[in-house]
């Protein structure tokens, strides 16, 4: 439990859209995966973040290799010797979610146990996640109105160039039919979304164990 002194939770996303711009110590405003961590352990004043894309982690370890597994073990060893709290270790399931939900766990298990951290995988990626809330997109865009949203966000195509992927159909729900997202929109949705409940419902495969595994690991934290 925290003496509500500043806790740094280092956060990891396959890119800067999905953990912010800013790597540095810093309050969870920035990147999708913050946002809803710091909504998900009840908004603690006191949480800090640092982030970590794929790029980063492959730049500071050229040679772990051996795919997500190695990444997250090497993440989980990563937080531990920056001093963090906790970490959070985040990828896109591309469609193969039960694989990379094995291999992340396989990885976090075999890091330093001593370090809290929560796995994750998006399906099909993080934006399935953002189109759970029609109310929170029309907050943060500043709709007139909420927009229809697909039934079930995590059967949407997960071929990046399908125009039913996540993220052009999140485009068109938020009224641009011409480019995807900028980080700023993704992230106005994310600070929008208050109903965590409403996520797990709507994404029961992905972000409902996500959710669980930051309730054990990271929560308790604050």
């Amino acid at each position: 439990m925290s003496d509500d002194g500043p806790l740094v939770i280092e956060v990891f996303g396959e890119g800067k859209t999905d953990v912010g711009l800013d790597p540095r110590n810093r309050q969870p405003t920035l990147g999708v995966l913050p946002i809803l961590v710091h909504r998900l352990c009840g908004k603690p004043k006191n949480m800090r973040v640092r982030s970590s894309t794929r790029l980063h982690l492959e730049r500071i370890d050229v040679k772990a290799g051996g795919g997500y597994r190695k990444k997250a073990e090497r993440f989980r060893t990563l937080a531990r010797q920056n001093n963090s709290a906790g970490a959070v270790f985040v990828i896109d399931s591309d469609g193969d979610l039960e694989k990379k939900q094995r291999d992340v766990t396989q990885g976090r298990d075999a890091g330093p146990a001593d370090l809290p951290m929560a796995v994750g995988v998006a399906h099909p990626c993080v934006e399935a996640w953002l189109l759970a809330d029609a109310g929170a997109i029309r907050r943060g865009i500043g709709l007139s109105s909420s927009p229809a949203l697909p039934e079930d966000p995590e059967v949407l195509s997960p071929k990046k160039d399908n125009k039913q992927h996540p993220k052009p159909v999140l485009a068109r729900a938020a009224g641009s039919r011409d480019r995807d997202l900028g980080a700023k929109e993704k992230d106005a949705i994310a600070t929008a979304m208050n109903d965590m409940d409403l996520v797990r419902r709507r994404c029961p495969l992905s972000f409902a164990p996500f959710a669980d595994e930051v309730d054990r690991h990271i929560r308790p934290l604050f």
